[in-house]
C-alpha cells in the first residue's frame, strides 16, 4: 500500500519545520529564527492512530519574492502542494493574517486540494481565541497548535488522519503480481531496461539526462509470472536540481520504492557506487524490501580473467553493512544477462517471503550462542534462551534475553551472518528484535 502524502506549507518562520520534527517525533528538519533557511523539500513517514503517511516539510512560500533562493522556496512548494494528496497550511497566530498568507490561501482554495489550517504558537488556552481571525481565509475550521511545546498537536493528528481516510491509496490487489522498481540515477539505463524486457518502447529513451520524469507501470509476463514494471524517474544530487518538476520526480522515486516487493538499483559500471547510490539503497533497506544491483554497460568494459572478481569484490566494500545485495553485470545495449537479472529479482522475491520454522532456528542458533555467547555488559552475564521468526515479507526475528537491551551491536551483527550464512536471504534486509524472556 502506497502511503498517503501530507505537504506543510506557509510562509517564512511560522514554524514548519518546527512542526514537522514535533510532528515525525524527532529532530530532523533544520530549524533557525532566519527565514528560508528549510530549502530542500524533507519528507518522513508519520504513523497515527493506525494511519501512515509521508509528511513532507516544504521551504517558506514567497510569492513576490524577486531573489532565486525564494523563487526556488516557492517552487518548491508548488511541486509539493501538487504532489500532496493533502496540504496543511500553518499560520502564526502572534503575526494574524498576513498578504502572504492570503496569497497561499487563495492558491490553496483554486487548486481544491483537501487542506487543513493550523494555527502555531498558541501556547496556552488564553490564546486559542486567537485562532478565530483565520475562519477568513476560507480554509475551514482553523486547529490551533502550538508546535514548540506540542500543545494539542495530538488534536491536529486527529484532524488530519480524519481527513486522509478518504486516500487510503491501495495497489494492485493481485498477490501474484510481483512489484519490481527499477531505480538509479539519471542516464544510467533504467527505461532501456525496461523497453527491453517488454520489446516495446513503453518508455522515452534518449542520452538527455532525466527524460523520464515520472514513474511509468507496465506488466510483463514471464516464466508463467506477472511483474508490474515501476520505471521512475532519474534521481539527481539537490544541489544539481533547478527545474522544478525535478524535484517531483525524486519524491515519485520514493513513493515507487514504497510500491515495490524488490528494487532493481542500477549504476552505471564506469562511474561506480556513489554516496548517494548507497543512501538510496539505505533507504530501500530500510523500508524492508529487496535488492538487487544491476551494473549495466559492462561490454564497454576491458576484461581479463580477473576483472570480474575485481569489480564484485570492489562494489562488496562499497556496499558496506549491505553487502548482501546481491550484484550483477549486465549490458542493455547487448541485451546481456537481463533476464538473469529478472531471474535474480524472482529469486530476492522469493527470500523475502522465506519462513523459518522455530525447531531449526534453535537447533542451528543455540548451540552456537553456547559456544559464542554474548559478552557481559555492566557484569551482567547475558544469556538468549529462545529464537523464532516472528514475520515474513519482510522476514522479523526475535532473539529472547535476559537483557535484550545489553547485547552489543557487535554480537547483533555477528548473529544476523550466521542467520545469512545458514539460511540464505540474498538481498533481503532482516531485523533482529532482543525481547526480554
Amino acid at each position: 500500500m502506497s502511503q498517503p502524502i501530507v505537504a506543510i506549507v506557509g510562509r517564512p518562520n511560522v514554524g514548519k519545520s518546527t512542526l514537522f520534527n514535533r510532528l515525525i517525533g524527532r529532530r530532523k528538519a533544520i530549524v533557525d529564527d532566519q527565514p528560508g533557511v528549510t530549502r530542500d523539500r524533507n519528507y518522513e513517514t508519520v504513523t497515527w492512530a493506525g494511519q501512515q503517511f509521508l509528511l513532507i516539510d516544504t521551504g517558506g512560500y514567497l510569492p513576490a519574492a524577486d531573489n532565486l533562493i525564494d523563487e526556488a522556496i516557492r517552487e518548491q512548494v508548488e511541486i509539493a502542494v501538487e504532489e500532496a494528496d493533502m496540504v496543511l497550511m500553518l499560520v502564526d497566530a502572534q503575526t494574524g493574517i498576513t498578504d502572504v498568507d492570503e496569497d497561499i490561501a487563495r492558491t490553496l482554495r483554486t487548486s481544491r486540494k483537501e487542506t487543513l489550517l493550523a494555527v502555531n504558537k498558541i501556547d496556552d488556552a488564553r490564546m486559542d481565541a486567537e485562532a478565530g481571525q483565520f475562519y477568513r481565509l476560507g480554509l475551514g475550521e482553523p486547529q490551533p497548535v502550538s508546535a514548540m511545546t506540542g500543545r494539542q498537536s495530538g488534536d491536529l493528528l486527529d484532524a488530519l488522519t480524519a481527513k486522509l481516510k478518504k486516500y487510503d491509496i491501495r495497489d494492485e490487489e493481485d498477490k501474484d503480481l510481483i512489484k519490481l522498481a527499477v531505480i538509479g540515477r539519471e542516464n544510467v539505463g533504467k527505461s532501456s531496461l525496461v523497453n527491453t524486457l517488454l520489446d516495446q518502447e513503453r518508455s522515452i529513451v534518449t542520452d538527455i539526462p532525466g527524460t523520464t520524469r515520472d514513474s511509468i507501470d507496465s506488466i510483463l509476463h514471464y516464466k508463467k509470472r506477472k511483474y508490474l514494471l515501476i520505471d521512475t524517474a532519474g534521481l539527481k544530487k539537490k544541489r544539481r536540481i533547478k527545474e522544478n518538476v525535478l524535484f517531483y520526480s525524486n519524491l515519485r522515486t520514493q513513493r515507487s520504492i514504497q510500491r515495490a516487493d524488490v528494487v532493481l538499483y542500477m549504476v552505471d559500471v564506469h562511474e561506480g557506487l556513489s554516496r548517494q547510490d548507497v543512501g538510496v539503497l539505505n533507504d530501500a533497506a530500510a523500508q524492508r524490501k529487496g535488492i538487487v544491483l544491476l551494473l549495466n554497460k559492462w561490454d564497454l568494459i576491458e576484461k581479463d580473467h580477473r576483472t570480474i572478481d575485481e569489480y564484485r569484490q570492489d562494489y562488496t566494500d562499497r556496499l558496506g553493512v549491505l553487502r548482501f545485495i546481491p550484484q550483477i553485470y549486465v549490458s542493455v545495449k547487448n541485451k546481456q544477462r537481463l533476464y538473469k537479472a529478472l531471474d535474480l529479482a524472482t529469486q530476492v522475491y522469493e527470500e523475502r517471503k522465506k519462513r523459518i520454522p522455530t525447531a531449526r532456528l534453535n537447533e542451528y542458533f543455540l548451540p552456537l550462542i553456547e559456544n559464542k555467547t554474548p559478552p557481559a555488559v555492566k557484569g551482567k552475564e547475558i544469556k538468549i534462551n529462545y529464537v523464532t521468526q516472528v514475520k515474513a515479507n519482510p522476514p522479523v526475528f526475535a532473539f529472547f534475553s535476559n537483557h535484550p537491551k545489553l547485547i552489543t551491536e557487535n554480537y547483533q551483527r555477528f548473529l544476523e551472518n550466521k542467520l545469512r550464512e545458514q539460511y540464505g536471504f540474498m538481498g533481503v534486509p532482516v531485523l533482529l528484535s532482543f525481547r526480554q524472556k
